[in-house]
């Protein structure tokens, strides 16, 4: 299969089990806990990869400004796929750094809906206000979660906007 049916299919198969409840931040970065699971083996054997992502602060962004550094702790291998990420949801206002930190990747007999379950119950009780559960395919969990962060940028974008606007960052017209 190639890049971008992989890609495409990354995209299609991910589901977002618990989108976030509040916003991204407009003037500090903000730190999201994730929970990507994949199904290794149907109903049997599930991956579980807990970690933080960072959101830097949005920037005005230079149109042209696409590069490496924007994206730490990524596999190289799938910078295409990250740039195919970005340029398919074309967010062309803001410039945004993603520093990913994979905390552990733990492997749990079990099926899926039990152990999403589990992991739904330990956000509420720790009150984790920036954390999401994510259902991605193995071997494509960059785009799983960047198609999360993504959206999440879309979603915080209309305020990040206006509370730019209210400080003079972008004309009013």
């Amino acid at each position: 299969m190639d890049k971008y049916k992989n890609f495409e299919e990354a995209l299609k198969k991910t589901k977002i089990l618990r989108p976030v409840r509040q916003n991204l931040y407009t003037f500090s970065p903000t730190d999201v806990d994730y929970y990507l699971t994949t199904e290794l083996i149907k109903d049997t054997l599930i991956e579980v990869r807990e970690g933080k992502v960072i959101v830097g602060k949005p920037l005005v962004i230079n149109p042209f400004a696409f590069a490496h550094e924007q994206f730490e702790g990524f596999d190289d291998e799938q910078f295409d796929y990250l740039k195919m990420l970005v340029q398919k949801y074309g967010l062309r206002a803001l410039e945004y750094t993603y520093k990913n930190k994979t905390k552990k990747v733990n492997l749990i007999s079990g099926h899926l809906d039990s152990i999403v379950d589990k992991i739904n119950k330990e956000i509420d009780r720790k009150e984790k206000g920036r954390a999401t559960i994510i259902k991605g395919i193995p071997e494509m969990w960059t785009v799983s979660l960047m198609k999360c962060v993504l959206e999440m940028i879309a979603k915080s974008f209309p305020d990040n906007v206006n509370e730019l606007k209210e400080r003079g960052w972008f004309e009013n017209r």
